[in-house]
């Protein structure tokens, strides 16, 4: 696969907007499943995310601390669902909670966890819109040059390159950073409503 890790010398609170805005790029996955099926809660979401950038302006845990401990409703059972947007709005819950579980535990696996989350996301979309057969012996090498997986290669390269020449992360450096990072979902939710 594509390394798609952040470079050593990016800080906790850098590596935190950096999932912060990744999650804002998964947010609409999330969304589109809980107004299909009328379940989840897209605040819920919202505030994890809101979270996350307070730590990364103020260095404070207080925001992801409570967040955690109200996420029980977040993550949807995949087996109570048929709807392919089930897995990723797991995929999306799942990269949100280790993220905060990076900012409040401070361990790199969290944030390891979280980019896996993302990368599994998009993974498992080039796979279900391409059709192709997991067991296929070139399936890593059609996955690396799907234009979904380059396209967060390229965004990830540009807001790690960006965080790198940040000293002091401000609310008007925010406004610049979600500019870099696009609105544009993930993945691409057009292809998957005909799934």
């Amino acid at each position: 696969m594509l390394d798609l890790s952040p470079p050593s010398q990016l800080s906790a609170r850098h590596r935190t907007i950096m999932a912060a805005l990744t999650c804002e790029k998964m947010q609409v996955l999330y969304e589109a499943f809980c107004e299909l099926e009328e379940w989840g809660d897209p605040a819920l979401y919202q505030q994890g995310i809101d979270a996350l950038y307070s730590f990364g302006l103020d260095d404070s845990t207080a925001a992801a601390v409570h967040y955690l401990a109200n996420t029980q409703h977040l993550s949807p059972d995949l087996d109570d669902f048929t709807t392919p947007l089930a897995s990723y709005a797991l995929d999306a819950s799942s990269a949100l909670t280790e993220a905060l579980h990076f900012v409040v535990k401070q361990e790199e696996k969290y944030f390891h966890n979280h980019l896996a989350a993302v990368t599994d996301c998009i993974d498992m979309f080039v796979q279900m819109y391409l059709d192709l057969n997991p067991n296929r012996p070139d399936l890593d090498e059609i996955i690396r040059a799907d234009e979904y997986m380059q396209q967060e290669h390229e965004r990830r390269k540009r807001l790690y390159t960006a965080l790198q020449n940040i000293t002091h992360i401000t609310p008007t450096v925010l406004v610049t950073l979600r500019n870099l990072n696009g609105t544009e979902p993930i993945v691409g939710l057009d292809r998957l409503a005909g799934l």
